[in-house]
């Protein structure tokens, strides 16, 4: 099985399929709003791509590149593929496509007072079933706090508030960047 990625655009066939999981899969503190979204994806948007097994849609994935580490801002596969060892050969493929770039990725951290709490332990033991480890930090976001997890060696403190400052730009960039906690 190959993955095969395209970029997401309104011409695509599978473009509200995409919206839709992307909806679904993300809780609205961690997704930007639907019709912003919309907004940037009319001509398609760097990084944001359509997943594809051979010509089969699976789901979606986006990135973002800074110097040399990939962010995985959003990833997720279609519900009725989850569990078919999809989501595995994605990261496998990524781990070839950046072989000499960190991959990065944040997840809602574990916290047993939360109701989606075995679905955070899972989704933590895939991560580090396919090679991440905690960065050691915690990204503070107004609603929510993320734990960065890491492929391919470690990361700085100065490092992930460059990310962020190259995502958002100076100006928006002092308004929305997340606080970074050492863990």
């Amino acid at each position: 099985m190959s993955i095969n990625l395209q970029p997401l655009n309104q011409n695509d066939d599978n473009y509200l399929n995409v919206i839709d999981l992307y909806k679904s899969a993300f809780t609205t503190a961690q997704r930007i709003p639907t019709w912003f979204l919309r907004f940037k994806l009319r001509k398609g948007k760097a990084g944001f791509n359509i997943l594809y097994a051979n010509d089969t849609w699976i789901g979606l994935i986006y990135t973002t590149e800074y110097k040399d580490i990939v962010l995985v801002h959003f990833f997720a596969i279609s519900e009725s593929y989850r569990s078919g060892g999809y989501g595995s050969k994605v990261i496998d493929s990524m781990k070839v496509t950046h072989s000499r770039k960190r991959i990065v990725l944040n997840i809602e951290q574990l916290d047993k007072r939360e109701k989606n709490y075995p679905q955070r332990v899972k989704r933590k033991a895939f991560y580090e079933k396919n090679g991440f480890s905690s960065s050691g930090y915690i990204v503070k976001e107004p609603r929510e706090k993320l734990e960065m997890l890491i492929f391919g060696g470690s990361i700085s403190k100065e490092e992930i508030e460059a990310i962020y400052k190259s995502i958002f730009g100076s100006i928006i960039g002092f308004l929305l960047r997340p606080k970074i906690i050492k863990i």
